[in-house]
Formats: C-alpha cells, structure tokens, sequence
C-alpha cells in the first residue's frame, strides 16, 4: 500500500488501540475490491523520500511495517530468518510475531535443515555450512525479491504462508511490482513455515519446552496468583 498509511514514526502504530486497527479498514476493503486479500503497509516517508546515495528505485527501498492485523516473516536465500523491528514504533509488538522470534532462536540448529531445504527448492545453490541467523531490523521492499518463504503471524492466524504480493494494475502512475513464493502455494506453506507453525503448535500442546517458553501456558483453574506467575505444573 502506497498511497495510505497505517502509522508513522511518533504515532500510535504499536499500540493496540481501536484507532490503530481502524486506519486499516478502508483500505482493505479497497484492496479486496482490486482481487487482493490484504495490504502490506510501507512506512511511507521512506517511499517519499529515499536516501539521495540509494541506486534502487524508492519503491525497493521503501520500509515495510505489516498487514492490516499481522506481522510478517522472511526467510532470506542468505539463511536469514527476519521481522521488521519494533524499534521504528510503527508496527504492533504481536505475541505471536515474539513467539516465533523465540522459537526460531531457541530451536535454530534444529530449523536449519529446513532452511537449507527453502533455498536449495528456490533453485539456489548453499553449502550444508551455512550460519542461520535470526534476526529484527529495518526490512526493505527489495528483501523480498531476495526471500524464498514469506509468512505472516497473528493470534488467530497463527502462522500463514504468503504466495504473491503484488501493486496494483491500475496504478499506473507507480512503479510496478510483483514477486511470488512457490513454496508457499499451498498450505501450510514451505518447509520453514510449516516447521515454524508445528513447532508453535507443540508448544500449545505441551509438546515442546524450554526455559524462554517455561511460563507461555497457564492453568485456567489455578488461583488468580498462581495464574499470574504462568507456567503449568
């Protein structure tokens, strides 16, 4: 989405409030009235103003934030597993977007096969010695043209795989842009999607633990302190 802001710099984008959800609104309906299902938000200062030094155009340096109620993923052909940051103040600090981020840290030995596996399908050659990485920082327009899954998380969506993005055909005054995700065609996704979304769903069924997810569940029938500190006994 280039022409509506969701939030900028200063404002109200990484507080759930209804005005922050209610900026999105409109815009969707707009974008599903064009054959899209959601919108990926750029920081639109800096689609409008690209850094003078840049060689790319302003559309590939342009910074993303999220959708209109999901953060999204990356998984870099460079063994990059990585999220916009949260340092920026415009994007939503999601419980799932923090439990993957552990997930991926906690498990990443573990998530590297799958990786080799994305990258290698995307038709680029790695060595098994590859450094996976995970990580949050300033995520471009052009990282996607260099991601073999992209993903996006949410409280109800859990963890869904994203096929193609996309502007749209009848901005004709913009610069065009398109890039798709093979691996992402069907549910639930590519190999590193998929392991991502079991190994959440493990976590859910108290099939996976370690010390940093050690208090993500509560006994719904434990007293009111003890449902505060966390953890299952």
């Amino acid at each position: 989405e280039r022409k509506k802001s969701r939030a900028a710099r200063g404002g109200m984008g990484s507080v759930k409030c209804a005005g922050n959800y209610a900026s999105t609104m409109r815009p969707l309906l707009d974008a599903k009235q064009k054959g899209f299902d959601d919108n990926l938000y750029l920081e639109l200062d800096t689609y409008h103003n690209p850094p003078p030094s840049s060689s790319s155009s302003p559309l590939h340096q342009a910074i993303l934030q999220e959708l209109s109620a999901a953060n999204i993923f990356l998984v870099l052909k460079t063994g990059e597993i990585v999220t916009p940051s949260l340092d920026r103040g415009t994007i939503l600090p999601g419980v799932t977007r923090d439990s993957v981020l552990v997930l991926a840290k906690e498990f990443k030995h573990e998530l590297k096969p799958f990786v080799l596996q994305s990258i290698r399908a995307d038709g680029t050659e790695v060595g098994d010695d590859l450094e996976i990485t995970v990580s949050e920082r300033d995520v471009r327009v052009e990282d996607l043209l260099n991601a073999t899954e992209v993903f996006i998380t949410g409280t109800a969506a859990e963890v869904v795989p994203i096929y193609s993005i996309a502007t749209s055909e009848s901005d004709e005054d913009e610069e065009s842009f398109s890039v798709t995700f093979p691996q992402q065609e069907e549910l639930p996704g590519g190999p590193v999607t998929t392991k991502l979304l079991g190994m959440l769903r493990e976590v859910m069924a108290e099939k996976r633990q370690c010390e940093a997810t050690r208090e993500w569940l509560c006994d719904v029938f434990a007293s009111p302190e003890d449902f505060r500190k966390g953890g299952v006994s």
